[in-house]
């Protein structure tokens, strides 16, 4: 069969201007991914974002502008096919991100936690029934170290599901104990008990309060509240600084 000239120049034509045009595509995609990049690791900085989710979804912004240059390119060079092309792509996609739907799960919740950083490495958390200090975080679990010296492997999707309890955020907690005088020993015991309680560690602000919730039987009993960073040892050195200060009465926890 004879080659039609005509046909040959105006396909050599079209496909040059096809060229011509993708790779002005090319060009634009490429400094709109350097520039999405770059914007995107900035503001994550500016938010002090962990510099490992940082870096991975800069990354992934530049990969997102470029796959969308790429797909931009296609469409250029099929015309007509671009949508069958577009339809595999998205049936593909469905199926892999089906298959691997638990890991992309713990992938994207570990990105929230770099991201938005609820409690970070050293922070003693407690996760459903499991409390222990930070040791690691990744892009798909979470380790702790638990008081006795397990180590427990939390999957990321769990924090994102349960309520997590960050205990280091706020060191400084409530504690309360119980105190019970004769009711002529009464007199003056909201000054006694801060004196007693000046060296055990408790808070100055807030300060303690004691209140009474009951009395009878020649008996008046108080709650006393204050709050301390070590909570443990401040109740200890409370109840004996009590003890100590009101031998007459009876101090226990709450």
């Amino acid at each position: 069969m004879p080659i039609d000239a005509a046909t040959v120049r105006d396909t050599a034509l079209d496909y040059a201007i096809r060229t011509l045009w993708a790779l002005v595509v090319v060009v634009i995609a490429f400094v709109l991914a350097r520039a999405a990049r770059a914007t995107t690791m900035r503001s994550l900085t500016r938010h002090r974002a962990h510099v490992n989710a940082t870096v991975l979804l800069g990354n992934l912004a530049q990969v997102l502008v470029l796959v969308v240059g790429l797909l931009a390119v296609l469409a250029i060079y099929t015309q007509g096919a671009f949508g069958w092309i577009l339809t595999s792509f998205s049936v593909i996609g469905i199926v892999v991100g089906l298959s691997l739907q638990d890991i992309l799960k713990n992938f994207f919740a570990g990105i929230w936690v770099l991201v938005e950083r609820p409690f970070r490495i050293g922070d003693t958390i407690q996760v459903g029934v499991h409390l222990g200090e930070v040791r690691e975080i990744s892009f798909r679990t979470t380790q702790l170290r638990t008081p006795d010296g397990l180590e427990v492997i939390v999957p990321n999707a769990s924090l994102m599901t349960d309520a997590v309890v960050n205990l280091s955020r706020h060191p400084t907690r409530r504690s309360a104990i119980w105190l019970e005088l004769p009711v002529d020993e009464a007199g003056g015991i909201d000054e006694a008990v801060r004196e007693a309680l000046a060296a055990t560690g408790a808070a100055e602000d807030p300060g303690p309060v004691i209140a009474l919730r009951s009395a009878s039987g020649g008996m008046a009993r108080f709650q006393v509240t204050f709050w301390a960073n070590d909570q443990e040892a401040a109740i200890a050195a409370a109840l004996a600084a009590l003890q100590a200060r009101f031998p007459q009465g009876e101090v226990h926890g709450a």
